[in-house]
């Protein structure tokens, strides 16, 4: 019986919390990128273009994103529509529709394929015939969004059609932003 009480009362026993034992090793950096140059962090891009329309062009622009985009992989694309007073860029998630009265209606809109994204001009009305302010230096803002997306907090909510809050859920800045050139 004696046996049977020692063995009940043992394990819950707690002695005093002992000291912190040392910290553990570093471990060794590897290599960035090529010949030891910084590499690409693919988590959390945001990416800025100027696209101008043309019929040359088909009124697309094609951007290759390459082996590192997944098929699980997605894309946000904004369209600048604008500058507040204060000089601030007003974006607008795509698709968009812009009514132009008697000339018809246009929409700025876009599409993914594994690795290929192309932004486009589309709608009823004639390409050729719209003023440069709607088919030249259109910038556009790309924000890549990893399928397994790390950095939102289970729970959270962010309304993915507002460019601002997206960059402060992926805690991005203006100075983040990376220049393309379509294809």
């Amino acid at each position: 019986m004696l046996l049977m009480v020692g063995v009940l009362v043992a394990p819950a026993c707690e002695g005093p919390e002992g000291p912190q034992g040392p910290p553990g090793f570093d471990g060794q950096d590897g290599v960035d990128g090529e010949d030891g140059a910084d590499g690409l962090d693919i988590i959390d891009l945001v990416f800025e273009a100027e696209v101008d329309f043309t019929e040359e062009s088909g009124y697309a622009a094609a951007f290759n994103f390459g082996e590192w985009v997944f098929e699980d992989d997605n894309f946000l694309v904004f369209r600048e529509f604008g500058v507040t007073e204060d000089g601030r860029s007003i974006w607008r998630l795509l698709p968009q529709t812009v009514f132009l009265g008697e000339a018809g209606v246009l929409i700025y809109n876009y599409e993914f394929a594994h690795r290929v994204l192309a932004i486009f001009i589309d709608g009823a009305v004639d390409p050729a015939t719209l003023p440069a302010e709607f088919t030249q230096d259109q910038y556009f803002r790309i924000v890549y969004m990893p399928g397994l997306f790390p950095n939102v907090e289970e729970g959270a909510k962010v309304d993915y059609s507002d460019f601002d809050a997206v960059m402060k859920m992926l805690g991005k800045t203006e100075k983040d932003i990376i220049k393309l050139n379509s294809q």
